[in-house]
C-alpha cells in the first residue's frame, strides 16, 4: 500500500500534537507546535480507542448500514437505503494509517530498550500491560475488518519501512483468525492485574482485569464463527478462551460512552439533524425487531422504543405491545415509506442522549455465545444456565444504561423463551435471543449471526427486488482506495478467496451454511 509510505509517522504526529507542554519557560517559544518532539503512548492509545465507536452503531456518515441490514432500523421518509445500493464498500486505509498504526507504535515503544523507560511511555502504565492492551485492541479492529470484508493485508502489513514491502499481500480470513488467536493468547499471558493503566484508557479506565476478560471474549467470538467451517479448531480455541474467562458481568462489557467531544450517533440521527430539514426523522425502528418483540411479549420493547419521541406522540398505551409499529425496510417509493411510517414508534430517548453509552460486545452476547458452545458440547457447562444468564444480562444492561423494565421471571418462564431440549431448536433460540438483546449494540456480531443462521429472517421488499436483490449482503466490497494502491494483491485475493467477484454477495470464510 503505497499510500501508507508517506504517512508512516502520521499517527504519531496526530497524537503527540494533543499532548500538553509547560509554557512557563520562554524557551518554549522556539518549539514549533506543528513538529512535536515525542509521542506519548497514552495519547496514541486514546486516539485509537475512540475509533471503537465506529462499530457501536456506525459512523458519522448518515447511513447506519449495520442496523438497517440486520433488522433493527428502517427509513420513515425516504427510499434512500432500502435498495442496498449505498454503502457497498468499506475502506480500511485509515485503520492501517492511523488506528492500528498507533497500536503498533505503542507496542514498539514498550519493547524498545531506549524508549520503554521514558516518561512518554511509562506515564500510561507498565510496559507489559501496554503491550497486552494494544495487541488486544488491535485484534478487535482486525477481527471486525475481516468479518466485514474477508481477506486483508495482515502478515506483510506495516513492513514498508522495515522490509520495503509497500504493497502487502492479502491473507485469507482463516489465516488472519489463526494469527489473531495466537496474538491474543500472547497478550493474555502478559497482563498483570496487580497494575493498572492511566485514564487515557477511555474504554476500561485502566482496569487490566477487564481487558483480560475482553481478550478471552474476542477469542470466543472468533472461535464460535468457525463452527461450520473448522469445528475442530473452533472448539479447541473456544475451550481455551472460555477457561481463561470472558465477559459475564454487565459492568465488564466492552462499551463505548460518548463524551462531550463526540455526540452519540442516535443523537445525531434523530435529534441533532432535526435542524437540517428534519433529516434526523428518517430512521425509525424496523418492523422486524418490533414484530419479534411483540411475538415474544418481550418487555425490552419498552426500553428500546417509545410512543412519545422524536416523531411525535403516537396514540396508544405505552405498556401495550400492539401499540408499537415498525417500518419495513426496502419499500419501493418514498410515498410507500411515508405511508408505512404513519404511527410508527421512535427509538427511546436514552439512546438519543448525546452522551449515551452503547454496547460493542456485551455480557449478554458473551453469555449467549457460551450457551451456543455449551449446547454444541464445546465446553462443559449448562447451556440453559448460560442462556438464562445471557437474557438476564441483557435486561440488566438496559437497566444500567437505558431504561429498566420488569417481567424477567415471567419472560424466562414463557413457552416461547424456555430453552428446548432439542439441540437444533435450542441453538436457534439462543441466536434469536442474541438478536433480541442486540438492538443498537453488537452491530457487526449481530450481522455475523444473521450470516451464519439467517436469524431473523429479513424479508425482501419490492424496493430491493427492483435492484436485483434476492438476499441481504454477506459482506462489503473493498473500497477503490484499498484496491487501486495495491492492484495486483487485491486482484489475487479476489480471485483466490472470493470466487473472482468483489461482491457484497460473496461470503467470508466462515459463512458456508446454505440457509439463506
Amino acid at each position: 500500500m503505497r499510500y501508507m509510505k508517506g504517512l508512516a509517522i502520521a499517527s504519531v504526529a496526530l497524537a503527540t500534537v494533543l499532548t500538553s507542554c509547560d509554557m512557563g519557560d520562554f524557551d518554549d517559544l522556539n518549539v514549533s507546535p506543528n513538529k512535536p518532539g515525542e509521542a506519548y503512548t497514552s495519547m496514541l492509545f486514546t486516539y485509537s480507542a475512540r475509533n471503537v465507536r465506529s462499530f457501536t452503531m456506525n459512523s458519522y456518515d448518515y447511513d447506519p448500514w449495520i442496523q438497517l441490514r440486520t433488522g433493527y432500523l428502517s427509513e420513515a421518509k425516504n427510499n434512500q437505503y432500502g435498495g442496498m445500493t449505498t454503502t457497498t464498500s468499506y475502506g480500511t486505509s485509515n485503520y492501517y494509517r492511523y488506528i492500528i498504526k498507533n497500536l503498533n507504535t505503542i507496542i514498539e515503544m514498550n519493547e524498545d530498550e531506549t524508549s520503554k523507560s521514558q516518561v512518554a511511555v511509562v506515564s500510561f502504565g507498565d510496559n507489559a500491560n501496554q503491550i497486552a492492551v494494544a495487541k488486544t485492541l488491535r485484534a478487535f479492529f482486525f477481527m471486525t475488518l475481516t468479518d466485514i470484508l474477508g481477506p486483508l493485508p495482515y502478515s506483510e502489513a506495516f513492513k514498508g519501512e522495515s522490509d520495503d514491502i509497500w504493497e502487502p499481500k492479502f491473507d485469507s480470513q482463516e489465516d488472519i483468525y489463526a494469527a489473531l488467536d495466537a496474538d491474543l493468547q500472547d497478550a493474555f499471558g502478559r497482563f498483570d492485574v496487580s497494575k493498572s493503566l492511566s485514564n487515557a484508557d477511555i474504554l476500561y479506565n485502566g482496569d487490566v482485569s477487564k481487558w483480560k476478560k475482553f481478550n478471552a471474549t474476542l477469542r470466543m467470538m472468533m472461535a464460535i464463527k468457525m463452527a461450520d467451517v473448522d469445528p475442530a479448531n473452533g472448539k479447541a480455541r473456544f475451550a481455551r478462551a472460555y477457561q481463561d474467562g470472558g465477559i459475564e458481568q454487565v459492568e465488564d462489557g466492552f462499551h463505548y460512552k460518548f463524551d462531550s467531544n463526540s455526540s452519540a450517533y442516535a443523537w445525531m440521527y434523530y435529534v441533532g439533524n432535526l435542524s437540517y430539514s428534519g433529516r434526523g426523522l428518517n430512521f425509525v425502528p424496523n418492523k422486524v425487531i418490533v414484530d419479534a418483540l411483540k411475538e415474544y411479549k418481550d418487555p425490552r420493547m419498552f426500553s428500546y422504543f417509545t410512543l412519545s419521541g422524536y416523531r411525535g406522540t403516537v396514540e396508544g398505551d405505552p405498556a401495550d405491545f400492539e401499540a408499537y409499529q415498525g417500518v419495513p425496510f426496502g419499500l419501493p417509493t418514498n410515498d410507500a415509506v411515508v405511508s408505512a411510517a404513519k404511527g410508527c414508534c421512535s427509538v427511546a430517548a436514552s439512546y438519543c442522549e448525546p452522551q449515551a453509552t452503547y454496547g460493542v460486545i456485551t455480557a449478554a452476547r458473551t453469555l449467549l455465545v457460551e450457551a451456543e458452545a455449551a449446547e454444541m458440547g464445546w465446553i462443559e457447562a449448562d447451556p440453559k444456565a448460560l442462556y438464562e444468564a445471557g437474557i438476564r444480562a441483557s435486561f440488566a444492561f438496559q437497566a444500567t444504561y437505558h431504561t429498566a423494565v420488569s417481567g424477567i421471571e415471567e419472560y424466562l418462564a414463557s413457552d416461547k423463551v424456555k430453552l428446548s431440549s432439542d439441540k437444533e431448536t435450542a441453538i436457534k433460540q439462543i441466536v434469536m435471543q442474541r438478536f433480541l438483546s442486540g438492538f443498537l449494540t453488537d452491530g457487526i456480531e449481530s450481522w455475523s449471526d444473521w450470516r451464519r443462521f439467517n436469524i431473523p429472517v429479513l424479508p425482501i421488499y419490492e424496493g430491493q427486488s427492483d435492484n436485483g436483490v434476492e438476499v441481504y449482503p454477506y459482506r462489503l466490497s473493498y473500497s477503490d482506495t484499498d484496491k487501486q494502491y495495491n492492484v495486483a494483491n487485491s486482484d489475487e485475493a479476489i480471485k483466490k478467496y472470493l470466487n473472482g467477484q468483489d461482491s457484497m454477495w460473496e461470503r467470508v470464510w466462515w459463512d458456508v451454511k446454505d440457509n439463506k
